[in-house]
């Protein structure tokens, strides 16, 4: 069995051999949302994070004033993916999200990290199944309250609705669109009461141990449940069942984000728009489908097809789109460095350019966007909705 100290080698030896292939050039600093909303200190960038963990790993620092300094660093990364998608087309190409991942879980390993607001976070995971503390108990009740089908045998889909539904009401209006949409189209869906993380807090916070224990224990309840095909809600949960399970343990299992599942019924006419949204609609694309899934078309086909929609476009969007800043585990955790806040933005922008009806398919980039237009006092000019909702309202 591993010691801690052999984990820690291991780590970072494979944070020099990623981050050797960086040459500084710093390419990815003006695609960096963390370095737009700071004092301009290159450290607060993408580069300077990534620099700042290769010299601390190489020159084997132990001062602890020093490495709580490079936790702060280390954990205001979104992952937002901005930097590595640079550096792939403009320098080496270098697996920057890896690396800093990677320097989480050392500093985790080192009792440094992670943020003392996130320690709460993967404690929760650990004790209940989700980051928000929320009993196994009370999600099982507040699952019954909305009134959503239990997986069975007969069941075609498992729609997985993942944790910010069981605490953000707001959240709960997009799983109940999507009752209402699955419903008409006459698919079998059903949830699962027994529902756990997707572990994706865990994972980006750096505590891989906690995250591998989650994902046994999901791929033990889809197949004990027989699952054939997921449809989540979050990016996120998509992401890390599609890229981070093992593949041999998932084999069988068809996984999709809702927008791609509602682009196929669309498609094959089971959902047909009669109603219309006569408002101008800006969609935000959510990093962990755009940067990290090239999902962006898809999206904004489903919104197409709604009669009377008419589409506006934010000036950075597709992969170089905005990030909201909730990824990478600073939905828990805040940095005074900042001197803005990437959501409130992202609203500004949708305000200026008239859009009625700002658009996410992220709960995460909900909550942010939700959060941005009450801090921009935009409540009334701008409504913020998940993309099933406006689907459903469309019926």
């Amino acid at each position: 069995m591993s010691t801690s100290a052999d984990i820690q080698h291991t780590l970072k030896q494979e944070i020099l051999d990623t981050l050797k292939y960086c040459i500084n050039c710093r390419f990815c600093l003006p695609s960096c949302p963390r370095f737009n909303i700071t004092s301009g200190e290159v450290s607060q960038g993408a580069s300077g994070i990534s620099r700042s963990l290769y010299y601390a790993v190489k020159w084997d620092e132990s001062d602890k004033n020093i490495l709580n300094e490079l936790r702060d660093i280390l954990f205001s990364c979104t992952t937002c993916k901005s930097c590595e998608n640079a550096c792939k087309s403009l320098s080496t190409g270098t697996k920057l999200m890896d690396s800093i991942v990677k320097g989480r879980e050392l500093l985790i390993e080192m009792q440094i990290g992670p943020m003392p607001e996130q320690k709460k976070v993967l404690e929760s995971l650990y004790n209940h199944g989700n980051p928000y503390s929320v009993t196994a108990r009370k999600r099982k009740a507040v699952v019954k309250e909305l009134g959503l089908p239990e997986f069975t045998a007969d069941s075609e889909v498992l729609l997985y609705l993942g944790c910010s539904s069981t605490v953000e009401e707001d959240v709960q209006k997009t799983a109940i669109a999507m009752s209402r949409i699955l419903t008409k189209a006459n698919v079998k869906f059903g949830v699962l009461e027994d529902e756990s993380c997707c572990g994706d807090p865990a994972l980006k916070i750096g505590d891989s141990a906690l995250f591998e224990e989650m994902s046994k224990k999901n791929i033990e309840i889809f197949k004990k449940h027989n699952v054939k095909n997921i449809v989540t809600l979050s990016p996120h949960c998509y992401d890390t069942f599609d890229k981070k399970y093992p593949e041999e343990l998932m084999q069988g299992i068809k996984m999709q984000h809702y927008t791609q599942y509602l682009g196929e019924l669309i498609e094959q006419k089971k959902i047909v728009f009669s109603g219309s949204v006569a408002k101008k609609i800006m969609y935000h694309d959510p990093c962990y489908l755009s940067k990290y899934n090239s999902i962006i078309a898809g999206p904004r086909g489903v919104l197409s097809s709604i009669p009377e929609a008419e589409m506006v476009e934010f000036a950075e969007k597709g992969l170089d789109s905005l990030c909201c800043g909730g990824g990478g585990g600073r939905m828990w955790a805040d940095f005074e460095s900042e001197t803005d806040r990437l959501a409130n933005i992202r609203v500004g922008e949708a305000v200026e350019k008239g859009a009625q009806i700002l658009v996410t398919a992220c709960p995460w980039c909900f909550t942010n966007m939700k959060d941005g237009a009450k801090v921009m006092n935009a409540e009334d000019k701008l409504e913020v909705l998940g993309l099933a909702e406006v689907c459903a309202e469309a019926l």
